[in-house]
């Protein structure tokens, strides 16, 4: 008797009658959609341009380009010994002619698509001009 009306109870706090039953879809309808446009307002807001130089993963892509460039590892040079060229994209002038001057040995295996030219006195990479469209462009 009493586990019966522990149960009515709690069925109607739960439900709240008609009224509130409605008023409770309503919320969880709206709840959904503040979900949905936080969901896309958070993904219009990190959209940024591929190349833009703030985007920690641009930089660690082109920290790992100019590491496996200038310093490889075993297993990446017996692949270049195997006959594999790596494609090198959108790293400067500089890193190019620094690149083929100590890694002579080792150019057959590089590839250098997208290249930004810097002016000798322009030290800013924004400044700088592609002499190839690159990958992906």
């Amino acid at each position: 008797m009493s586990f019966h009306s522990i149960t009515r109870g709690r069925q109607t706090r739960r439900t709240g009658g008609a009224t509130g039953h409605t008023t409770t879809a309503s919320a969880a309808v709206h709840r959904r959609l503040i979900i949905g446009f936080v969901l896309v307002a958070n993904m219009l807001m990190c959209a940024m341009p591929a190349r833009a130089s703030s985007d920690p993963a641009q930089t660690n892509l082109e920290q790992w380009l100019l590491r496996r460039l200038n310093e490889p590892t075993e297993r990446e040079r017996a692949h270049e010994r195997e006959g594999n060229v790596y494609i090198y994209d959108g790293l400067t002038d500089h890193q190019v002619d620094q690149a083929l001057n100590l890694h002579f040995d080792r150019i057959e295996y590089m590839l250098f698509v997208g290249t930004r030219k810097t002016e000798p006195t322009t030290a800013s990479l924004s400044d700088a001009e592609t002499e190839s469209p690159g990958c992906g462009s």
